[in-house]
């Protein structure tokens, strides 16, 4: 394994700058069981002093919702769901 070094992991979730200087935060919870499509959660961190250490802390809460399974599973409207 030519390149990879030991021990290290890739980074879940993703932190990116918003042109008004606010930060986004995403995490992939999975596959939606109803539509089959991705489910991520996503917030957003206003632009401040202390942004860039809000967001990582919104990324670990939300990576800890994803692995304690308490972030919803579908994104399905009551609409999507009655067809089911």
């Amino acid at each position: 394994m030519a390149g990879r070094s030991k021990g290290r992991r890739r980074q879940r979730g993703a932190i990116d700058q918003l042109p008004n200087g606010a930060l986004r935060v995403r995490v992939s919870a999975g596959l939606d069981p109803v539509t089959k499509q991705r489910h991520r959660l996503v917030e957003v961190v206003p632009p401040g002093p202390d942004a860039e250490l809000e967001a990582e802390r919104v990324r670990t809460r939300l990576l800890n919702e994803v692995d304690e399974r308490r972030n919803p599973r579908t994104q399905a409207t009551v609409e999507q769901l009655l067809e089911e």
